[in-house]
């Protein structure tokens, strides 16, 4: 797979600093460009993302995001995980969970181990399922130290606090004037209510103020923005459509 980002057009650039890299100085952006292409991993798909906290620039990923540099290694050999129960397994007492990484070139194994009273986080997520959450950790950890010329300086978002999480999804910005007459002007609709099949919407054909304005109108019709110019509609628009040309419009049955 390239090592690159999907596009250098000065358009992407402004997207991702201003959804999966919010707040970067131009030297920090820099440095989270580099990071995404030295590791493969796309920003556009949230594989990979960048935070400041207390003002110190972070870059994040989630677990996906080390298993896919970990499987395209080509000494990686595999994975195992276990887990140490408490006397009270049935009732869900999980003491820690424990990760092995191999490598065809080493003779032992990574080995990481998270314990429950250091990464519960006691959301709704850790409730319901701790060992797969604590395993995340585990893995994180061990995959880290086995490879760690590649992700030197990467930390999953499952080992983070909360505030580590990606970015929300992107809305676009208020715009002051009206574009395109009635067909995608950002008001009051009278929409159907979304009852059918979601409609994907691609914008990359609407250029300038009319793209501004048809993300205002998705917004407003409880479109989803899913990635580069990708929106989720949850039934069709029909005054939308009418300013997009058929094959920017797909419907996935």
């Amino acid at each position: 797979m390239s090592k690159e980002l999907t596009t250098n057009t000065g358009e992407m650039l402004a997207a991702l600093r201003n959804t999966v890299a919010p707040g970067l100085t131009d030297p920090e952006f820099m440095l989270f460009a580099e990071m995404c292409r030295a590791t493969g991993l796309n920003p556009a798909t949230k594989e990979i993302w960048a935070i400041k906290a207390g003002g110190r620039l972070q870059l994040m990923t989630g677990i996906n995001g080390f298993l896919k540099i970990a499987n395209s290694h080509p000494q990686f050999d595999g994975m195992e995980i276990e887990f140490n129960w408490g006397p009270e397994e049935e009732s869900g007492h999980l003491v820690a969970a424990t990760a092995k990484v191999y490598r065809k070139d080493r003779r032992f194994p990574s080995v990481a181990t998270a314990f429950w009273r250091e990464y519960n986080r006691n959301t709704p997520i850790w409730k319901q399922m701790p060992s797969i959450m604590l395993s995340k950790c585990a893995k994180s950890l061990a995959i880290r130290e086995a490879f760690i010329n590649e992700l030197g300086g990467l930390y999953t978002a499952e080992e983070m606090p909360n505030e580590f999480a990606p970015p929300k999804t992107y809305e676009a910005p208020p715009i002051d004037h009206t574009v395109h007459g009635d067909i995608i002007e950002p008001r009051p609709f009278d929409e159907p209510k979304p009852k059918a099949t979601p409609t994907y919407y691609d914008v990359s054909k609407v250029e300038g103020e009319h793209r501004e304005a048809a993300e205002r109108y998705l917004v407003a019709c409880a479109a989803k923005h899913v990635t580069g110019t990708i929106w989720r509609a949850p039934c069709r628009l029909q005054k939308l459509t009418q300013c997009l040309t058929e094959d920017v419009v797909v419907n996935k049955e």
